[in-house]
Parts: structure tokens; sequence; C-alpha cells
């Protein structure tokens, strides 16, 4: 705020500046102009006598003195006309005071218009906020002092996600469901906006995805298939209405997305398990129970992501399924996981329609699948898809480039 008003001090002593250096210098020139004229009118009384004495001792005719007069009275209004452009000067100089005054008194109108005091009050609740906490009162000034600027700037994007934010931080979905509506409405276009707007109707709804909600999943997915909060909800939605297959593609996609360590992990990897487990046991999918061990003489595993991949014996290189797995930061072993059918990679086919498929196990620690120097890496099995009953073991068990 101090330096708001120094801001605005500033610019009323520039104004005032300017205005005395103008008062200063306008009084000589007035006088100038003043001597200037009276030199003019004493010249022209002058000549006007010397014509007449020459007309008397007949150096002149009457014709001549004439068309002296007229060139004398020509060279008068002439000199007087620039006068009257210097007068023009002077009026343009006021006009360009006048502006100068009003700058600042439109700059502080302006402020006051548009509501700046309150985010500059803003900015010091926020200081206060992050040395004192966050109380009642202070949460309720704060609501109080945004929606005064949503009042003046309704179209503020930044005040609104603000908001929006804090309600949501709180768990407070229903305080920010008309800040999300308002978002969607000035970006109709941003997948972040309408997966947020979406998942506070899903909550605040009673967790049902009706039309609208499964309107805006679906728009936001249209432009960023990988949003994860829509991917989230659709995955949650459909487990709940017992869709486990297309609970787990949209679980999957999800995880793809999470770095190692992340605390969703574990969350979303045992919904993927279960949701698993639940389609195999309505016959649903077919499903392989893979354990992945880690030799201990390796020690702890190190952060990156855990990659099974099961390829066939028809020579085509492109595998024929893959789990990826992103790690805990203190990871336990063995990891238990299901290959299903959901995880078939190659378009329109099922586990079932390979007899024989080739299993291993690494941890990448680049994220990438491609194995590279530094990747914990063990041994591929052979499986006889058909003839499958008791869970298969992988183990990692070196250290590649070593």
């Amino acid at each position: 705020m101090i330096s708001l008003y120094t801001g605005f001090g500033c610019l009323l002593l520039i104004a005032a500046i300017f205005v005395l250096l103008s008062m200063r210098n306008r009084g000589p020139s007035q006088n100038d102009q003043e001597l200037h004229r009276r030199a003019q009118r004493d010249f022209y009384r002058q000549r006007q006598n010397e014509l007449a004495s020459d007309l008397a001792s007949g150096l002149i005719d009457q014709a001549q003195l004439a068309e002296l007069e007229r060139e004398l009275d020509r060279q008068l209004v002439a000199e007087s006309s620039g006068d009257s452009t210097t007068t023009s000067s002077s009026a343009k100089r006021g006009y360009i005071l006048a502006v100068l005054i009003s700058i600042p008194l439109l700059a502080i109108t302006l402020y006051e218009h548009f509501g700046y005091r309150q985010d500059l009050q803003l900015r010091e609740l926020q200081s206060e906020i992050l040395s004192e906490g966050f109380s009642d009162e202070r949460w309720q000034r704060y609501q109080d002092i945004v929606d005064a600027i949503l009042v003046l700037r309704p179209d503020s994007g930044e005040h609104l996600v603000m908001m929006a934010t804090l309600f949501r931080q709180q768990n407070d979905f229903a305080g920010a469901l008309p800040y999300y509506q308002r978002l969607a409405l000035l970006f109709p276009e941003d997948p972040n906006v309408l997966a947020q707007l979406a998942q506070a109707r899903y909550l605040v709804g009673g967790r049902q995805v009706d039309q609208e909600t499964r309107s805006l999943l679906e728009r936001a997915l249209a432009i960023n298939p990988t949003q994860g909060t829509a991917l989230g909800v659709l995955g949650i939605d459909s487990f709940a209405n017992k869709q486990y297959v297309d609970a787990i593609s949209y679980w999957q996609k999800l995880l793809m997305q999470l770095p190692a360590g992340s605390a969703e992990i574990g969350v979303i990897s045992g919904g993927i398990a279960e949701a698993k487990r639940l389609a195999t046991a309505a016959g649903n999918m077919q499903t392989l129970q893979v354990n992945v061990s880690v030799a201990a003489e390796l020690g702890a595993s190190p952060e990156g992501v855990l990659f099974v991949v099961a390829k066939s014996s028809d020579g085509n290189p492109m595998p024929v399924a893959a789990l990826r797995v992103p790690l805990l930061t203190q990871q336990e072993w063995p990891i238990n996981l299901l290959l299903t059918d959901a995880d078939v990679i190659r378009q329109g086919k099922q586990l079932a329609d390979f007899s024989e498929l080739t299993l291993s196990a690494h941890i990448s620690r680049s994220g990438t699948a491609i194995r590279r120097d530094g990747d914990w890496v063990g041994e591929s099995i052979q499986v006889d898809v058909s003839n499958v009953a008791d869970p298969l073991t992988l183990s990692i068990t070196a250290v590649q480039g070593k």
C-alpha cells in the first residue's frame, strides 16, 4: 500500500513541477509580447509621419502614399498574426498542463474503479496468513475481499482459481463449485477446469455421475486424453457400477502418469488389482497372477518403474501385454500383480489367443520400457497360457551393465 501511495505522490510531484516551470516561463513571454506590440505601434506612427513628410516635400505623390500606407498596414497585420500564434501556443501549453495534472487523478480513479485497492489488501492478508496462520476470521475476510474484487472484475480468472483451489483444499467442494462454474464459462476448452468442475459436481451430488458431469469429463478427455482428474472420477464411477474392465482401463491410464514415489500409486494400484480380481471372478477376463521379487543381495530397490512384459513366440517384436507399475519410495517386495486381458497391447487380442508367452520383469530407472545400463533385470520364463494354475514368479537378480 505504501509503495502505491508513493507512486501516486511521484506522479503528482512531476505534474506540479511542470506547472511551476510553465508559470515561470509564461511571465517573461507575456512581457516580451507587450514590448513588441508597443514597438510595433511606435514604428507604425513614426512611419506614417515619415510618409506624410515625404508627401509634403514632394518626394512622393498621393498614389504612392496610398500604396505605401497599404503596405505598412499589411506589415502590421502580419506581425499581429504572429502574436496570435504565440497566444495559440500558450493555449496549447495550458492544455498540455491540464493533461499532466489529470494523469495521476485518472490513475487514482481507475485504481479505485477496478478494485486494485482490494488486491493490495489481499496481499497484506496473505502475508498475515503466512506468518500467523489461517483462522476462521481471516478466511472470512479473504472471501469478502476476493468477492469484492470479482464484483468489479467478474472475469478475473486468477481470483476465481484462487477461491476454487482454497475451497477444494479444505474439501469444501460445494463452496468451490460456483467458482468452477464461472471458470468453465470463461475457459470452455480448458480440460483441467472442465475436469475439476465435473469432480466438484460428482462429490456434491452424492458421488453420482449425471449426464452433465459425464459430458464434462468426456470433453476434458477429448481435449487431453491423459487428464488425471477425469480418469480418476470415471474409474471410480465405473467400479461403483461394476464395470470393472472400464475401471481398469481408466486407472491404468492414470497410473502411467504418476511419477515414481507418488503417494497415489498405492491407492490406484490397489484399485486396479481389486477391479481385476472382481472382473476375473465375474468371468469377464482371463488373468495370470504374477509375483515379482528382488534378490536380497541387490539391496533396497531404486526409484523407478517396474515393467512386466509378455511376448509371444510368433516372432512379432511387439509385446503381447505389459504392466507398468511406478514404485513407491520404500517399496516392499514381492509385488503381487495380475496380468489380464485388459493389459493386452495388441489390438483385438486376448491372452487366450496365445498358447505360449515369455514373461520378463525389470526396473527402469528412467521410467521407459527400453532396458538401459543401470536398470535392474531378471531372467525371463516361458508360460503355457492354457495350463496355468499357480501364481507365476519373476525374480530380479542383476543390474544391467555390471
